[in-house]
């Protein structure tokens, strides 16, 4: 089943996918060099979003993403979409 994300709910997912303490992402930080956030940071937050929210990402949905702000947009547009 899909579940709506949340920006507190994406940014922990992040976290999580990153090794980043708890609470020290801004959703408005670059994605983009920051710690962890590379091809394993990907593929482990690809997996938790299909986890969480009971669908799959890919790395093209991630690519042209910014910031934390913009992959909760990227989620959500995914949770809309037809099973």
């Amino acid at each position: 089943m899909k579940t709506p994300p949340t920006l507190p709910t994406v940014l922990a997912l992040l976290e999580e996918a990153t090794l980043a303490e708890e609470g020290t992402i801004d959703p408005e930080a670059p994605l983009l060099g920051m710690e962890g956030w590379d091809s394993m940071g990907m593929v482990m937050f690809i997996a938790l979003v299909q986890d969480h929210h009971g669908f799959e990402l890919s790395i093209t949905d991630l690519r042209d993403c910014v910031c934390g702000n913009e992959l909760l947009v990227v989620i959500a547009e995914r949770a809309r979409e037809p099973s």
